[in-house]
């Protein structure tokens, strides 16, 4: 009110409000609604990015830039490249090789035939398989488990995206033990397979550490493609 007449107030004016400096400003905007002098300097929020800002800026995330490793097994000499160290307190002598590859795929393989210092079978074979794609390796893995007429032991870690151990004990005049682990890693799949005769059946943990460091060993041979 100015000079006893009401003025109508604009846009442009501000109210002043008896206030005490203490009471924050936000009560003083509830009191008197119209008034916008409560800004206190602060920035205004900013708004949520578009989809359109969204858009990659040109740098590939991790999951797109890591490519797929691709194996090829293809000419690759196991029977010269695996070391048969692991087995020196067995005290097996080789008696024969075979490099033969494996089945109606792509890959590498050989075949140790071996008689203990008791003049006991023993055998190892380790083979690599590299298939034309994951996908292919991933059937490959799977119908092991249904061909190999072994038993399930579990899966194993640390060997690969995906492995699994079996074991079978018989009894053909003398005391066999059997022991396979296979691992796949993208379109690789290894399999390494120990079996040991002996009077008695050689203790399951002692197959499964040295054929799991023939299956590392063998892994470590195959070269990307």
């Amino acid at each position: 009110m100015l000079h006893g007449q009401f003025r109508p107030m604009t846009a442009g004016m501000f109210v002043v409000v008896l206030v005490s400096p203490r009471v924050p400003c936000l009560l003083a905007a509830l009191v008197v609604f119209a008034v916008s002098g409560c800004d206190v300097g602060a920035d205004p929020p900013t708004a949520a990015p578009s989809a359109e800002a969204q858009v990659s800026t040109g740098v590939p995330s991790a999951s797109t830039s890591a490519r797929r490793l691709s194996y090829t097994a293809v000419n690759v000499d196991l029977c010269a490249r695996t070391d048969l160290g692991p087995l020196a307190d067995l005290g097996v002598t080789v008696t024969r090789t075979d490099p033969k590859p494996p089945a109606g795929r792509p890959g590498a393989a050989c075949l140790f035939e071996m008689r203990t210092k008791a003049g006991y079978q023993a055998n190892l074979r380790v083979e690599a398989s590299t298939p034309a794609s994951e996908g292919e390796a991933r059937l490959l893995y799977r119908g092991t488990r249904q061909a190999t007429g072994m038993t399930s032991v579990g899966a194993v870690a640390n060997v690969g995206e995906e492995a699994e151990a079996f074991t079978k004990r018989s009894e053909p005049g003398f005391r066999y033990a059997e022991y396979m682990v296979h691992a796949r890693s993208g379109n690789l799949v290894v399999k390494v397979w120990l079996a040991v005769g002996a009077a008695s059946y050689t203790p399951t943990q002692t197959l499964a550490g040295k054929s799991l460091t023939f299956l590392k060993a063998t892994q470590a041979s195959v070269p990307t493609a």
